[in-house]
């Protein structure tokens, strides 16, 4: 199946009449949309689901409107009150072993704040009464409405397909569908019916009033149920969008640095605490240079000092030992004279011990104005040396210090005030009370499902016994009692049949969806294995140590990665050759995750995928990987003078 052309008239930001070719070929299957925020991409999903589902379309903004009152609200509010919109849908279809060609015309005129549709279904341009009469039944031949959202969705919503419980009804759901197990249930609610409408036949008539009292009390019972259900899905759908707003809020206060407010004080704590260090190393240092420090710095003069005490002791003692000397020398010479020495011998005594002699006047006369002892320098150096090393390590972490409070400093200036972000922290908190409100009543709802389920089974019980009250021995009461008895071996052959063909089938979608993630995924290692429980379909993933891996733990990017190889895996399961259509399709992705995509999932997707994306999505580099399986690429830029967005050719 391929889209051939979309026509919008008079719908929501489209005013007047729009066509847009939608043709591919197998080489470059993919139609670009750009679009900014608010442009009409989405509007342009909502009119494909519109004209092929209409009332069981899942379109954006219906939420619980009625079907009238939503196909008016639909009409572009400047179109004039007795124009129609029309939505129109070309498509080509294989069907009886040929291509042919369908129109789908869809449009509606507003009365009042109701508005009533028709139909109109052309085959190879021939109108066909019996596909315009019922379309709605025909729909699901084409494109079943309950695989739409494996080729129908919008990006930025995919992320909550990878939460467990949306992920295993998706999973339920498409294999369902593939299989035709939704056959098999309604055959079995058939069977049911069948017995129950048998059984009832052969009622006694003291009993019947009973049953049909029951049967009322069932039917509205089974009210209750479809509006507990309703009110279940409507609550998981609010809780979607609420968890996307919650997201979205969370990137915008953080984008401002509104989430640093609450370590403002920490900050401050810890700044101050930095700024006292610094003032008691501050005081280390100055009392260090107090001491003995400075001294290294007069290292030549106390060398000096030393040679001039060392002097100063030389001539102490020359002054001490010259007067005995003096005398012995003098005995000396006179011992010589008596002995009749040379005079010779006695000159040269002479004169040494006058030459002498002087040396020791010279030093004996040397100035003392120090007075004091070498030891007063014993242990200097070694004090000089540690005083020196607890210097240099106050100087490192007087360095450390400085650096850590200049980026506590830098970290304190990037917290905006509080004034200026305290509507995105409101936004943020509003969004998580709305959250968790939902998450309160879903679980209220889910309990009174459980207990509105139990009376159901209590009434149904009840309801089999009275038709079981009918005692009368006739063949047409053992009749309804053998076929009764087969009706229920039917249901439980039916049954096995359905366990059984699931469990063939869910390896080969185990290995689609792990295959899908691999190719779109850029932590080769990240999933070592994946499974798929066949009676509950829940997804399990495995980490590379084969211990399993909770979805929360995934980035968010990974998450969307993931609902998207479901949705693909799904999708190639079906054999069906549908076109995919994608809403805002990067999504919240990273870089490598987005190139992950467009290269390996987007030109693979599908044999005709349709991208809308905005101006922040497949631009630059994303773009140019993507242009050589672009087909057509459109703008879709809003005209003011018109009042209407138009597709313009090209892109942004």
């Amino acid at each position: 199946m391929i889209f051939k052309e979309l026509i919008i008239q008079n719908f929501g930001i489209y005013k007047g009449k729009h066509s847009v070719d939608l043709e591919v070929t197998p080489d470059k299957p993919v139609v670009l949309f750009g679009a900014l925020n608010g442009g009409g991409k989405t509007t342009f999903l909502d009119a494909i689901q519109l004209v092929l589902y209409g009332k069981y379309a899942k379109c954006s903004n219906r939420a619980n409107q009625a079907y009238g009152s939503f196909l008016a609200s639909c009409k572009n509010r400047f179109a004039s009150a007795e124009e129609e919109s029309t939505l129109s849908l070309a498509f080509f279809h294989h069907s009886d072993n040929a291509i042919r060609r369908f129109d789908i015309e869809r449009s509606w005129q507003v009365k009042g704040l109701e508005a009533k549709d028709k139909v109109k279904v052309y085959c190879d341009f021939q109108y066909d009464e019996h596909l315009s009469q019922y379309w709605d039944e025909f729909v699901n031949e084409f494109i079943p409405q309950n695989l739409s959202d494996l080729f129908l969705f919008d990006g930025e919503k995919i992320e909550n397909l990878a939460h467990p419980q949306r992920s295993s009804e998706l999973v339920r759901t498409g294999i369902e569908s593939l299989l035709g197990l939704d056959l098999l249930s309604q055959l079995q609610i058939d069977l049911a019916n069948l017995d129950k409408k048998r059984r009832v036949s052969n009622v006694d008539q003291s009993v019947l009033a009973k049953v049909e009292a029951c049967e009322e009390e069932l039917g509205q019972h089974n009210v209750v149920l479809s509006d507990l259900k309703k009110d279940i899905a409507e609550l998981e759908q609010q809780g979607s969008d609420t968890n996307i707003a919650i997201n979205k809020a969370r990137q915008a206060v953080r984008n401002a640095g509104a989430h640093l407010i609450e370590q403002r004080d920490e900050l401050k704590f810890e700044l101050g605490a930095v700024e006292t260090k610094l003032k008691l190393n501050k005081a280390e240092q100055v009392k260090l240079a107090a001491g003995v420090g400075p001294l290294a710095l007069v290292k030549d003069l106390i060398e000096q000092t030393k040679q001039q005490i060392k002097l100063e002791t030389a001539a102490k003692e020359a002054k001490l030992l010259d007067q005995a000397i003096t005398a012995y020398d003098q005995q000396i010479l006179n011992t010589l004279k008596a002995s009749s020495v040379s005079e010779l011998a006695l000159s040269q005594v002479e004169k040494t011990m006058a030459k002498m002699s002087a040396q020791r006047q010279q030093l004996a006369n040397v100035e003392c104005y120090l007075n004091t002892d070498l030891s007063i320098f014993n242990g200097l150096e070694e004090r000089i040396a540690d005083e020196d090393k607890q210097k240099q390590k106050l100087k490192r972490e007087e360095q450390h210090l400085l650096e850590k409070q200049a980026l506590l400093q830098k970290q304190l200036e990037a917290i905006p005030a509080y004034d200026k972000v305290q509507h995105l922290l409101a936004d943020l908190a509003e969004q998580e009370a709305t959250f968790k409100n939902l998450q309160v009543r879903l679980k209220q709802k889910q309990q009174s499902l459980e207990q509105a389920q139990a009376r159901g089974a209590v009434l149904s019980q009840r309801y089999t016994n009275l038709l079981a009250q009918q005692n009368k021995d006739t063949f047409e009461q053992k009749r309804i009692v053998e076929v009764g008895q087969h009706i229920k071996k039917l249901k439980t052959t039916m049954t096995g049949f359905a366990e059984q063909l699931i469990s063939e089938n869910i390896e080969r979608l185990q290995s689609l969806v792990k295959e899908k993630f691999d190719a779109l995924g850029r932590k080769s290692q990240l999933i070592s294995d994946l499974t798929i429980c066949p009676a509950s379909f829940t997804i399990t993933l495995y980490d590379v140590t084969g211990a399993a891996l909770e979805p929360a733990k995934l980035s968010a990017g990974e998450r969307q990665l993931l609902a998207i190889a479901i949705l693909w895996g799904l999708a190639e399961a079906s054999g069906k050759e549908l076109p995919t259509v994608i809403d805002t399709p990067l999504g919240r992705l990273d870089g490598k995750h987005r190139s992950n995509l467009i290269n390996n999932y987007f030109p693979k997707a599908g044999s005709q995928v349709i991208l809308l994306s905005t101006d922040e999505e497949i631009i630059g580099n994303y773009y140019q990987q993507l242009k050589p399986y672009v087909c057509r690429e459109y703008q879709i830029s809003y005209n003011e003078q018109d009042k209407t967005s138009n597709f313009n050719p090209g892109y942004f």
